[in-house]
Parts: structure tokens; C-alpha cells; sequence
């Protein structure tokens, strides 16, 4: 399957739409990224605050322990300590169960950032080109069949320019429905040339 023109304005077209395109999902990737990032710097403050809430807990064990170990009284010292403990540990876990949140929602953003506008990209490119591309192969395999140069031709006279046509002949209509051979194969050039097939490029297929 050919992608491009054998040569011409719409080769050229066709290699600048697919810099383009390239350059437009380059782009929306980096938008994903930077959106990403951006919202994943929210969870730092909850990240934070678990780092800080786990640490006290730590703390709050280490000093019940000591605590316990304190003659008559230590049972009585260690609860409140303990008591403490567990709810600067449940503290934690939700500071790190909201920055889970807010990372989840980060990707999930970043993803549809970039693939959203992606997808928007290749269905606006490759609509026109695939049909570029079945209709090239048409006249490509109808150059080169008995009988195909008259439908090219035909073709060329309902779809090309008016001067286009009288560039080929003063009355280009009545030559082809004469059979005229120099005029057919001329308008079933000037078809070929607007899909962007040579008449080499067609010979042979």
C-alpha cells in the first residue's frame, strides 16, 4: 500500500500533514506529562502529612514501650501512649490512601490529555488518506486494464478544472465520446495527475 504521491504539490502536502501529525502527538504527549505532573504534585502535601503521621507513631510506640516497662504503674502509662499511636497510624494510612487518590487521578488525566486529542488526530489524518489511497490504487490498477484509460478520462472530464480541460482539447467532451485516442489518453493523464499517480508508476500494476 502506497502512503504518498509519486511526486507533484500533493506529495509535498502530504509529507508536510504527517510532520505535522507528528509534531501534534509529540505535543499532546508532553500536554499528558505536564498535566500529569501537575496533578500529581497535589499529593505531596499529602504524602507529607502520612510521612509525618507514621513517624509520630513510631515515636508513640517506642515511648509506650518504654513506658511499659515502668514498675506498677507501666500498664496505665503505655494505654494512653498506645491509644495514640493507633490513631496517628490510621491518620497515616488516610494520608496515603488520599495521595494514592490524587496519583490515580494524575494518570488518569495525563492519559486522557494526551490520548483524546491523539486519537482526534490520526482519525482527521487517516480518514482523507485512506481514501487517497484506495482511490490511487483504483486508478493505478485501471491505467494499466483494457478499456480504463476511456473511465479515467471520464472521470476527468466530470472532476477537473474547466481550463484543465480545454488545455487539452477545445472541446474535450465531444473528443472523448468520438474515441478520440490522443484525448482520452490526455484526460486519463490529467485524472492521474490529480490523484497524484504518474502514468510510469501506474504501467505494469
Amino acid at each position: 500500500m502506497t502512503l504518498y504521491a509519486d511526486a507533484g504539490p500533493r506529495r509535498v502536502r502530504q509529507v508536510t500533514a504527517d510532520v505535522l501529525l507528528l509534531l501534534a502527538v509529540l505535543g499532546a504527549v508532553w500536554l499528558g506529562r505536564t498535566v500529569r505532573a501537575a496533578v500529581r504534585a497535589l499529593a505531596d502535601p499529602a504524602l507529607g502529612f502520612a510521612s509525618g503521621a507514621s513517624g509520630l507513631a513510631d515515636r508513640l510506640r517506642d515511648a509506650g514501650v518504654q513506658a511499659g516497662r515502668t514498675p506498677l504503674v507501666g500498664d496505665r502509662l503505655a494505654s494512653p501512649l498506645d491509644a495514640a499511636a493507633s490513631q496517628a497510624s490510621a491518620l497515616a494510612a488516610a494520608g496515603r490512601g488520599q495521595a494514592d487518590a490524587v496519583q490515580d487521578l494524575a494518570r488518569t488525566l495525563g492519559l486522557a490529555t494526551a490520548l483524546v486529542p491523539i486519537v482526534l488526530l490520526l482519525l482527521l489524518w487517516g480518514v482523507p488518506r485512506l481514501r487517497w489511497v484506495r482511490r490511487s490504487q483504483a486508478g493505478r490498477r485501471l491505467a494499466g486494464t483494457p478499456g480504463g484509460e476511456a473511465l479515467l478520462a471520464l472521470r476527468a472530464l466530470t472532476t477537473s478544472p474547466d481550463a484543465a480541460l480545454l488545455a487539452v482539447h477545445p472541446d474535450p467532451a465531444a473528443a472523448w465520446r468520438a474515441g478520440d485516442p490522443a484525448v482520452v489518453r490526455a484526460l486519463a493523464d490529467l485524472q492521474l495527475r490529480s490523484l497524484g499517480v504518474s502514468r510510469a508508476s501506474g504501467a505494469g500494476r
